[in-house]
């Protein structure tokens, strides 16, 4: 036994929320972890894995990532690669890695690699996986304790919340908000995209509004001409851009000096914009300069003052999630063509109305330059994008955290406010030793945190961290004392 594991409590560790997050930061603790540890992985749904960004039934939502770079392992990038080739040996993903697989083939992906994590795991590391939800926490001084739906306590020495992506919020309306809010309580209205059920529910000839013109939006208008839609589809968006598309890039070295970093926006985009014209100039594509810029994206953002962080929000946000976040070529060519039947149409514009219309939804959308386009549609998906701010998100943990004052939104609502480390910032002011969150939850310090490049690498620093904390614990002290019986979940997976 390691360290004199027989005279040491097993160190607990719940992670909330087992998507891909969870999974991941329990692969690596399994493989960091030198001292006992208990992992509690909590997942609602009772899988590990998929979560719901990699759950979605319908193979053609392919990754917006090509295959080379979704290794589950940062120090390891080939990972993915060697398990679609082991898995198919006729794969026709290339030795480049410029391939973009289906969600549900990276789902299966996820689940093996916590699983081989799993079974290589050292005797003194282990995996309890509770098929529950937690809904309350509460910090004490040797630990906390988390609340899980049905009333038993799981006591813990940390707790890490991975909570993933919410539904977005409802748009705001400024014609008659009482109107709008009775369409919003009605089955007309789809307020999360990833309801899948209601998608599908779709009737075919129904005129559809879809609200958002991003990646989202993307994979609802898939899913509707896969289950044979045949109506009109509109998005709209405030600027009506779409994602740009993929193409396979050569290496290329980021115009960025490790010594001077930007200070503004404004040179963020200037030194971007030159750097992709040298680019293009030496023969490279404007992707590979845009590329080259990720390593850093951290580091700029941490550097920026936040007044020059809300400027960007407000200003060059939709422009930079359109070349940051790019189409599967086979994606691209099939909204064009359902733009190029007439099918889809994307426009720039916001909403200004919103209400029942019989068996329909009445809709006003003022265009760029005033005109407003009043038609009618028979459902509204709403696609514009996760909920970041926490004030706003009805989870019960969330509402738990916030009520208890362990947990504060960040000052740009982009989600809660954690130290680099993903460490809670409660409403004193004060880092918990206690409580983390990882994910989207923690793009405060960061702004990028939610694709796999990042998510892997804030993963694997976090489970080193993690498994270098002590225990805290004595044998016989009241919280040995207490994980019996009484607060031992009874639902496992």
């Amino acid at each position: 036994m390691p360290f004199g594991s027989s005279l040491r409590p097993p160190h607990r560790i719940a992670i909330v929320g087992a998507g891909f997050t969870g999974s991941m930061l329990a692969a690596h603790l399994l493989r960091r972890c030198e001292q006992p540890t208990t992992i509690h992985l909590i997942e609602r749904s009772g899988a590990p894995g998929p979560g719901l960004a990699y759950s979605t039934p319908n193979g053609a939502h392919v990754l917006n990532v090509r295959a080379y770079n979704m290794s589950a392992y940062p120090d390891d990038p080939r990972h993915f690669l060697r398990w679609l080739w082991a898995r198919n040996s006729d794969s026709p993903v290339p030795p480049s890695g410029h391939a973009f697989v289906s969600r549900a083939v990276y789902g299966a992906y996820i689940r093996d690699v916590l699983a081989q994590a799993q079974a290589a795991a050292p005797p003194h590391v282990a995996v309890r996986t509770l098929r529950a939800e937690a809904v309350d926490v509460i910090e004490e001084g040797d630990g906390v304790r988390l609340r899980l739906d049905g009333g038993p306590m799981l006591p813990a020495d940390r707790a890490v919340l991975c909570l993933g992506n919410f539904p977005p919020p409802p748009p705001r309306v400024a014609a008659d908000p009482q109107a709008a809010a009775a369409v919003f309580a009605s089955p007309r209205y789809i307020g999360d995209p990833w309801d899948h059920a209601a998608v599908a529910a779709v009737p075919p000839d129904e005129a559809v509004l879809v609200l958002g013109t991003g990646l989202t939006m993307v994979d609802v208008v898939l899913s509707l001409l896969d289950q044979g839609h045949r109506g009109a589809i509109l998005a709209v968006s405030r600027r009506g851009l779409l994602p740009t598309v993929h193409e396979e890039t050569r290496p290329y070295k980021s115009f960025l000096c490790p010594q001077v970093m930007p200070r503004t926006v404004l040179d963020v985009l200037i030194a971007l914009k030159a750097d992709a014209r040298r680019a293009q100039a030496a023969g490279f594509d404007w992707r590979a300069a845009f590329d080259a810029l990720r390593p850093h994206h951290h580091r700029i953002w941490e550097h920026l003052p936040e007044e020059e962080r809300r400027r960007f929000l407000r200003h060059a946000r939709p422009f930079w999630e359109v070349h940051r976040h790019r189409l599967a070529p086979e994606v691209a060519a099939r909204i064009a063509a359902a733009r190029a039947s007439g099918q889809l149409s994307v426009r720039a514009g916001r909403l200004h109305g919103l209400s029942p219309d019989g068996d329909g939804v009445a809709v006003a959308i003022v265009e760029r330059g005033g005109a407003i386009d009043a038609r009618r549609v028979g459902r509204v998906i709403n696609a514009t994008g996760s909920e970041c701010d926490y004030a706003r998100i009805r989870h019960p943990l969330v509402q738990a955290l916030l009520r208890r004052g362990l947990a504060r939104p960040d000052p740009l609502r982009l989600g809660l406010d954690v130290t680099a480390d993903g460490a809670l910032i409660g409403a004193s002011g004060r880092a918990s030793g206690r409580l983390f969150a990882l994910g989207p939850a923690s793009r405060a310090p960061f702004w990028e945190m939610t694709a796999v490049p990042e998510l892997r690498t804030q993963c694997a620093g976090a489970a080193e961290h993690l498994a270098a904390l002590p225990a805290e614990r004595m044998p016989g002290m009241p919280w040995a004392r207490r994980e019996g019986a009484a607060g031992r979940p009874d639902r496992e997976a």
